[in-house]
Formats: structure tokens, C-alpha cells, sequence
């Protein structure tokens, strides 16, 4: 990231018409985020067995019927003894599933973990819970770890990054006339490693999402489930915006270029915008935007730094260093006012970011910034000018420090493709457990609630008693609550309980019964008039 941007243009002609562009793509995208959603995504309606029957026998079959067609994606059954089997085989019906079930041998609780994919292309995912005989407990093994998976997942997210960020800002680069043809081999293979590296993230995904191991990818199955998702609409648009980058060098006349360019870089911040933690924090309207103006920051900065290094080869470029030293200080603005929004969105208390994963992650990306800041304004304050007056001393320096900023540049990709295993602290709230009971605060911006689970879920059935409040700690008055526990880790979908309201003004769910586990994801829904519903969600942890 340096003190200037590296594209020789005609600064009162081409550069506002690429300016123009991407300000209007960030309109479009604005008005995209900010429309409400049309597409109805499918939901459960009935089951048989219905969640929580005591049955007198085990049942041979499971049918779950939604509002829509639906195709199933993961399935699996929970015994009592903690055993857990994957139901491949199932009978599509018209809205909805017939599952064949194993022989269910044992006595107690049972559950049915699924997961689907509605018409429109949105995966959702719920749990089933029944018992046979009595009432029991049961208990969720430990899923297996994939270390070789895990790092391949970051490697290629790696891979992704160079090849979108350096690959497109070159392309940029080039379509302001500020890097010459014979470069377009190594341009295109970097554009070439985005193109592949996004493709494997796809499948990469898909395993990860089915739990399966690096061989999963030979399979189809993965890359059907990850292109079904949000992921698959993002990786479609990063290919595109490879495409158009790729265009940019294949053409000759300077308009195509520009526009090709243009192209690229608005399809690379919609690609980021379309998925991931950053995306999807509320409000969508202003996270979405975010996301697309420091990627196109991050664009610009990234791929003038080897456009940079090269004209420093032999002599110095005073258009270059003169011209767009001058636009270096909108694209800070736009980094930093754009990042400064997203760790408003993803972070629910400044102490998250040396207490959490996700906030020593963006500390190291900080401190590397810092580092690449430093090198940047030692360049712009200390040998500019030097390069400028033609001394070669200057431009050896300027252009050994370049490469250092590339190398930075590389490690703050490095660092920023951890956040793939870490949810934001707005998602995830840890509580500690107590033996017996188990209590929680939960708050946002809009609403409080104070949760008491007891007696411990390994005791049997349990109470769950919610109080809910305002911000300013008046009861809040809410007209229907439901409360949904899932473990993403264990790839349990949610288990959905609706709660009934006290005479006290608390909301009780009563008989609860869950698979034994030691980390539940608790999710609160309150709706509070037809047109408002308020969310909370934490994580409880129970002993062993």
C-alpha cells in the first residue's frame, strides 16, 4: 500500500470515466442492498414423527414436507448412545422428504438432523427430535478434524486473493496505459491462479459444509451443495470479474480497456459483498457497501505496487509519480473509512478484539498495515523527491522498499484468509457454565434478555426461562418467542422450541429435551409487532 497510485492516464478525461463507473456500480449495488428480499425460501411444515412424539415403536421413515420443492443436501440420524450415521438414500416428494431410517435398536431419544436446499438456490437446515419407548438423553461425538483440509481451505483462499487483488489492479493498471503489453504473460497468469484458486474454494466449501475430507472434492455432491449457497453466487461473480480483467489485456483499443477494467474491479467488491462474515452483518445496507469500497481500495492499492517497481528499473517515471501520487489519498480515505465501518458492524465491545480469534486476527492485519503505512510515507516523504531530481541512489531504494511492501502485502493476505475459521464476535458471545444451572445475558442495540437453563440438559428434560427488555431495561412486550439451539460444529441444524408466556412476564419453554452436548449456539427470536422481529443469539457451554 503506498503513497501512490501507479496507472498513467489522462487525468482530465479517462480517470473520471473510471471514476464514474464505479460510482455508479456502487449506486446500483446500494439500491441492491438496501431492496428488501422477494424470494420466499422454503420452510418446514409438518413432520412425521412431529418434533418431541414419544413413540411406542421405532419408526422405519421420517417425512418432512415443506411449503416448496426442496432437494436434500445433509442428513443424518443421532442415536441415544451418541452415535451418529449419514442417511444418503431419500425420496424426493413433491413438497418434501421421505427419509428411510436404520434400525433404531435403542431405547430413548432420537434426533434428525437435516439440511436442504429450497427452489431458489438457499440452503436451511433443522433438527427433528423424537424418542422411542421413554424419554432419554443422548450424546454427539466429537465430529473429526481435517487438518489437511483446513489448511488447504487457507491456502487456497491465499491463492484467491493474489490472484483478484494484484491480478485485477494490474489489469487496472493497464488500462490507463500504465503498464506496458509485454507484460500481459505474467498478468494472465496471475489472473489464471484467481480463476483456479476460486474454483477449488468452491469445492473446498462444499467438503467442509458435508464434513468430508480432501478426497470429497473427486466427488460431486460438495460441489453441487457449495454452488447452492451464497458462496456460489460470489465465486460466479469473482470468475466474471476475472473474465473482464482478462478482456482488458486481450484488447487493443484504450475505451474496451477501461471499460473491461471497470468491469472487473465492480465485480470484485459485488463478489466479496456477496458472501461471508463481513457481508452479511446488519445492516446489510451498509455492510454491503463497505465490503465493495475497500475491496476496490485494496484493488487499486495492491496493483500499483508492482506496476511501480518495474518503471523504477531503470529510470524514474515523473508522470507517473506526479499524477497519481495525487489519488493516493482518496483510496486511504476510502480504505479506512470503509474498514472503520466493518469493525463497527462485526465487533460488540472493544475488549472482542484482544479476547476473541476474529480480534487478534484484525490486530495482526492492523500492525502489518502499520508497517506498510510506514514504508509507503517513508518512500512518498523521503525519496520522492530524490527520484524525481533523477538521482539513482533514490530509485534503487524506492523500489527495494516496493518490494518489501509487496511482501507485506502478502503476509496481510495471509493473515486476512484466517478470518475463514473464525466467526465475528457479533455472532458469537461465549458464556462458561455453571453445574447445576446455567445462566446468560444476551443484548443488542434494540433488546436484553436474561436467560436460565435448569436443570443441566444431562439431567433430563429442562426448563428454559427468558426475560426480555428494552435497552433502556423496560420489559419489552413481545407477541410470540422462539428459541432455536443448533451446533454448527457437530452439523446439528436448529432444534426450534416456541415459548409460552408466564403470568410473571417471563417466557418459558418447558420439557425441553436435547442431544447431550457441550456447546449449543442459541438463537432467540421475538417478534414484536407484524412488521418487527428482534434477534439475540449466544453460546452456552456445558460440562462434561
Amino acid at each position: 500500500m503506498h503513497t501512490h497510485i501507479l496507472c498513467r492516464v489522462d487525468a482530465r478525461a479517462s480517470l473520471p470515466g473510471l471514476l464514474s463507473m464505479l460510482v455508479r456500480g456502487l449506486c446500483a449495488l446500494v439500491m441492491l442492498a438496501w431492496a428488501p428480499g422477494v424470494l420466499a425460501h422454503a420452510s418446514l411444515i409438518a413432520s412425521t414423527p412431529e418434533a418431541g412424539a414419544v413413540l411406542a415403536q421405532a419408526p422405519a421413515t421420517v417425512r418432512l414436507m415443506f411449503n416448496e420443492p426442496v432437494s436434500p443436501l445433509l442428513i443424518k440420524i443421532i442415536a441415544p448412545d451418541g452415535a451418529i450415521k449419514d442417511i444418503t438414500q431419500t425420496e424426493v416428494l413433491p413438497a418434501g422428504l421421505e427419509v428411510p431410517l436404520p434400525i433404531l435398536s435403542q431405547q430413548g431419544s432420537y434426533a434428525l438432523s437435516w439440511r436442504v436446499v429450497s427452489a431458489d438456490g438457499h440452503p436451511i437446515g433443522g433438527t427433528v427430535p423424537f424418542s422411542v419407548g421413554a424419554r432419554g438423553t443422548s450424546s454427539i461425538q466429537e465430529p473429526m478434524t481435517h487438518p489437511a483440509r483446513n489448511f488447504l481451505i487457507w491456502l487456497s483462499r491465499l491463492g484467491g486473493y493474489i490472484g483478484l487483488f494484484f491480478g485485477i489492479g494490474l489489469a487496472a493498471c493497464h488500462a490507463l496505459d500504465a503498464v506496458r503489453a509485454d507484460k500481459r504473460r505474467w498478468a494472465l497468469a496471475l489472473l489464471a491462479l484467481g480463476a483456479g484458486a476460486t474454483l477449488l474454494n468452491v469445492g473446498l466449501l462444499g467438503i467442509d459444509a458435508l464434513d468430508e475430507p480432501v478426497s470429497g472434492l473427486l466427488r460431486l455432491g460438495p460441489w453441487r451443495t457449495a454452488f447452492s449457497t451464497s458462496f456460489g453466487l460470489a465465486a460466479a461473480l469473482a470468475l466474471a470479474a476475472l473474465t473482464c480483467a482478462a478482456l482488458a489485456w486481450q484488447t487493443a483499443a484504450s475505451s474496451t480497456r477501461r471499460l473491461m477494467a471497470a468491469m472487473a474491479l465492480m465485480l470484485l467488491g459485488a463478489s466479496l459483498a456477496a458472501s461471508g462474515h463481513a457481508s452479511s452483518a446488519p445492516p446489510a445496507w451498509l455492510a454491503r457497501p463497505a465490503v465493495w469500497l475497500h475491496a476496490l481500495a485494496i484493488t487499486l492499492w495492491i496493483g500499483s505496487l508492482l506496476p511501480l517497481a518495474h518503471s523504477l528499473q531503470e529510470t524514474a517515471d515523473r508522470g507517473l509519480l506526479i499524477r497519481f501520487s495525487r489519488l493516493i489519498p482518496l483510496v486511504l480515505f476510502m480504505l479506512f473509512a470503509s474498514g472503520g465501518i466493518l469493525v463497527v458492524v462485526q465487533f460488540d465491545k472493544p475488549s472482542s478484539l484482544w479476547l476473541t480469534a476474529y480480534g487478534q486476527v484484525l490486530a495482526l492485519k492492523l500492525a502489518l498495515v502499520i508497517v506498510l503505512l510506514g514504508l509507503g510515507a517513508y518512500n512518498r516523504y523521503r525519496l520522492t523527491g530524490a527520484v524525481l531530481d533523477g538521482h539513482p541512489a533514490a530509485r534503487r531504494s524506492m523500489r527495494r522498499i516496493i518490494y518489501a511492501e509487496c511482501a507485506l502485502a502478502l503476509a496481510i493476505l495471509s493473515v486476512v484468509a484466517l478470518w475463514r475459521f473464525t466467526p465475528p464476535p457479533r455472532a458469537l458471545i461465549s458464556t462458561p457454565a455453571p453445574s447445576t444451572e446455567i445462566t446468560a445475558h444476551l443484548h443488542s442495540d434494540a433488546a436484553m434478555a436474561d436467560l436460565s437453563l435448569a436443570p443441566s440438559l444431562h439431567a433430563g428434560p429442562a426448563t428454559l426461562t427468558l426475560y426480555l427488555s428494552n435497552a433502556d431495561s423496560t420489559p419489552l412486550i413481545a407477541k410470540e418467542v422462539d428459541v432455536a439451539f443448533s451446533n454448527p460444529r457437530a452439523r446439528i441444524e436448529p432444534i426450534v422450541f416456541s415459548a409460552r408466556e408466564a403470568d410473571d412476564g417471563t417466557w418459558q419453554v418447558s420439557g425441553m429435551e436435547l442431544p447431550r452436548q457441550t456447546v449449543w449456539h442459541v438463537r432467540i427470536d421475538a417478534l414484536v409487532s407484524d412488521f418487527e422481529r428482534i434477534s439475540l443469539e449466544t453460546t452456552l457451554e456445558f460440562q462434561k
